[in-house]
């Protein structure tokens, strides 16, 4: 009895210093950074871009599975390394993927379940597939795998060109919208990928992409547009500003009959770029420009809810949730029950160049 004892005694620290019997040690893992959803054959076709953890630069691993868990497992039987969804940054979902509602449905219900991956993992959306999406990043990588996040953070980050969107956000605006909401897109060009623009789900589906414009129009109705650029055209120049701070309010006013107002408000502060028109910060210059930009601005949001308006939804923007709190037993037509004012407040500043 005392050698049982003794042995137990001696395998204690082993126990408290390893934890459970499976854990394995780092380089048995394959910690994944980026992984892609698109639509197979049958199930989902998972694509992963692993990190760096040897001498060789990371490659594109693919497998396919009816769930997300089906995928893990078989990437796991043909790798001597277990898949790590720890330290995942982004989730690119492919077109054809975002077309069916059912495997959409599905696969988020799934990463909601997760307990494995944070739910502040930045989503996007690609026209193309999320395979060849994370290819072009890969080719673009410097051997550590972090490409595509540090170029959404170069670029969608701190250009005003698309919203930020993390998992957890992206299931709150889901079941807010009735399974709508705008996506950040990214897509191949031939200079490279490109940041900007959004893709715009309408009750658990594909509803539209928008361009770089339509999503900056987006962007000024959020009240998240610092950081966008405007040009506008005066005597054959081309005037550019930055919108370095951005605020938005609704205001809802029901009247007789069923009709309701919406005023849209943006308040917006600019700066002047690369102009050198002394003239350009008299009052009278001034009140001008303010004019010219925030005519632009205008047409910019109204061209992107006429796009929604094309839709038939008014979900994804986010104006028949904003109604629903000002008035939860709101349930109409939002587009033929309710006229929208668009109304941009500009104050433009100069760079603080000498003149």
């Amino acid at each position: 009895m005392n050698k049982w004892k003794w042995l137990i005694l001696m395998l204690l620290p082993l126990f408290l210093t390893t934890g459970c019997w499976d854990k394995r040690d780092p380089e048995d893992r394959e910690y994944m950074l980026t992984m892609g959803i698109d639509k197979g054959e049958t199930g989902y076709l998972i694509t992963f871009a692993p990190a760096k953890t040897n001498e060789k630069d990371p490659v594109k691993m693919v497998c396919k599975g009816n769930t997300l868990a089906d995928a893990i497992a078989s990437n796991d039987s043909n790798n001597s390394r277990k898949t790590e969804l720890g330290q995942l940054k982004m989730i690119v979902f492919g077109k054809k993927i975002l077309e069916d509602k059912v495997l959409l449905t599905s696969i988020v219900e799934e990463l909601k379940r997760s307990q494995e991956i944070s739910k502040k993992v930045t989503v996007l959306a690609t026209e193309a597939t999320a395979e060849d999406c994370i290819q072009a990043m890969m080719e673009e990588d410097d051997g550590t795998g972090l490409f595509l996040w540090e170029f959404y953070k170069n670029s969608a980050k701190e250009v005003g060109v698309t919203k930020g969107l993390d998992m957890d956000t992206f299931f709150t605006e889901l079941k807010q919208q009735k399974g709508s909401c705008i996506l950040p897109r990214i897509e191949m060009a031939k200079d490279g990928l490109h940041m900007g623009g959004g893709v715009a789900l309408a009750n658990m589906e594909l509803a539209a992409f928008l361009n770089d414009k339509e999503e900056q129009g987006y962007l000024f109705l959020l009240g998240e547009a610092k950081g966008a650029v405007l040009v506008a055209e005066e005597d054959e120049k081309r005037i550019p500003l930055k919108i370095v701070g951005s605020r938005v309010k609704y205001e809802f006013d029901s009247k007789d009959g069923g009709k309701t107002t919406c005023r849209i408000r943006l308040k917006l502060h600019g700066n002047l770029l690369g102009n050198g028109d002394s003239d350009a910060f008299t009052e009278e210059g001034a009140k001008k420009l303010e004019e010219l930009f925030t005519e632009i601005i205008k047409k910019e949001v109204e061209h992107t809810m006429k796009m929604a308006q094309d839709q038939k939804t008014a979900e994804f923007l986010g104006f028949a949730e904003r109604l629903r709190q000002e008035n939860p037993d709101y349930s109409g037509d939002f587009w033929s029950e309710v006229t929208i004012s668009v109304e941009p407040e500009l104050k433009i500043s100069d760079t603080g160049r000498i003149r």
